[in-house]
């Protein structure tokens, strides 16, 4: 009998069931799991749950408020390594339902599409673990490695619950590194192979001059509350990009030469984020544009409202100022720190009409380069999304490659994401693979999966168990 290889094996189990896995994947779109409303979760968990046993999976829920997390396990070997898998059933709102070209409830394909709330973000890559792990055992009758998931219900609502339940639960949790994919390429359609995140801090600033609107012909002798929350802004962030906030930039820990080097080698999207907004990036020459994007704090205006906004004129003063910020934090910024410096920074500038209503923090999170995980972790993405190309500097030990063909290495990206779960909670080195489609509207109207990339999903999961039990 020929020996087939496991790539082989692999791609021929795919083919031969991939309409079966399509199929799954529309299934538990089909059924929406709002968090913020909380609208279809418990039966989208009830779902999954039934998809986990079908497999052969130990699984058990946990109950926790809001919504509940599930909990996947499969061997016990302690001579092999252990992987947590995570991923999340939840989804965003359907929005504006004229803007959808397909019912966001009611999965699509068209073209070799799926359209649908949660086909990227996360229900094709939570579905893509699942099809691996029923891989394994179906062809080989079981796992190269141990297996645990966790799939939470909340993080659309900032994991709530999930940062007290990990706390209680390391021993149930205990493995040896976390593997998860949520997100999409970059935009030069490449997967990204992710090691941490940036942190959130958002806060609200409420400023208020009088106890009600009144007719601007009195803007020279009372106070316009639109007026002094610009002023207000301009204090905390200047005109070059400073953040002003005292001790803003205090531990901030800066790219390591090798994470320089990494970030020096990737690919130049200029044409392509022009394509897709309309506007070249801007930052400082001496930084580069991917040291500025993932390894500089931030602090962005995400709303600001004052007075009259419809149609037409109105001459009105305005006594409220509302400013939304986001502020984007690195390792190792303090959120609960930079939050007091604001406050207090505020109040010293003269502002004791403003409010300062904080929305969330979430921690930056970083794995190290040098985690013996990245390398089989991007050995199996070279298999699946192809070619690489080395790094001619690397270290010896070849785990800090640069950029491989059709695949980067983000020694952390821009976005925010509850990572720091993994690697501050349960101090685990955590690695990510954002394969989804680079244009997936995740959280938009029309959010969408090439189903080509949910089968390679699966086959990279699947590949990624092998790479790693072979450590």
């Amino acid at each position: 009998m020929e020996h087939k290889s496991f790539s082989d094996r692999l791609r021929e189990y795919l083919k031969e069931n991939e309409s079966k896995l399509i199929e799954g994947l529309s299934e538990i779109v089909a059924q929406p799991s709002v968090s913020s409303t909380g609208e279809g979760v418990s039966k989208c968990c009830e779902l999954i749950v039934k998809k986990m046993k079908a497999i052969g999976m130990d699984v058990q829920t946990y109950p926790i408020e809001p919504h509940s997390v599930i909990i996947g396990k499969i061997g016990a070997d302690p001579s092999k390594k252990t992987v947590l898998i995570y991923a999340h059933y939840d989804v965003q709102p359907q929005g504006d339902l004229t803007q959808w070209r397909t019912p966001p409830f009611e999965p699509t394909i068209i073209e070799g599409v799926m359209y649908g709330r949660g086909t990227a973000d996360n229900k094709g890559p939570l579905m893509a673990h699942l099809n691996a792990i029923e891989f394994w055992l179906k062809e080989y009758g079981e796992l190269p490695v141990n297996i645990k998931t966790i799939f939470e219900g909340s993080e659309e609502s900032n994991s709530e619950g999930l940062p007290e339940f990990l706390c209680s639960h390391k021993e149930l949790l205990k493995a040896d590194m976390v593997y998860f994919s949520d997100g999409s390429k970059n935009h030069n359609d490449q997967p990204i192979i992710a090691l941490g995140v940036k942190g959130m801090l958002y806060v609200e600033l409420v400023l208020t001059t009088m106890t009600r609107n009144v007719h601007s012909q009195y803007a020279p002798v009372l106070p316009s509350a639109a007026w002094q929350m610009v002023q207000l802004l301009n204090k905390l962030k200047t005109e070059d990009g400073t953040v002003h906030i005292p001790g803003f930039y205090d531990d901030v820990v800066q790219p390591t030469e090798i994470e320089k080097a990494i970030y020096d080698k990737l690919p130049d999207v200029r044409e392509n984020l022009f394509r897709s907004y309309g506007a070249y990036p801007i930052y400082p020459a001496d930084k580069g544009y991917y040291i500025q994007l993932n390894g500089t704090p931030s602090f962005n205006i995400s709303g600001i409202s004052s007075g009259y906004t419809g149609n037409g004129t109105a001459t009105v003063l305005t006594s409220k100022a509302i400013a939304k910020i986001d502020m984007r934090l690195v390792a190792a910024q303090d959120g609960n720190k930079i939050l007091d410096n604001l406050k207090q920074y505020i109040k010293k500038l003269g502002y004791d009409n403003v409010e300062v209503i904080c929305h969330g923090i979430t921690e930056p999170a970083k794995t190290p380069v040098d985690t013996p995980y990245l390398l089989p972790v991007e050995k199996a993405t070279r298999n699946v999304f192809g070619p690489y190309m080395v790094y001619p500097n690397r270290p010896s030990t070849e785990i800090c490659r640069d950029i491989y063909g059709e695949y980067v290495i983000y020694p952390c990206r821009p976005s925010s994401a509850p990572d720091y779960l993994w690697t501050n909670v349960l101090k685990l080195p955590a690695i990510q693979v954002r394969w989804s489609d680079a244009d997936s509207d995740n959280h938009a109207p029309n959010e969408h999966l090439t189903l080509s990339n949910y089968i390679k999903g699966t086959e990279l999961t699947a590949t990624v168990l092998k790479e790693i039990s072979e450590m």
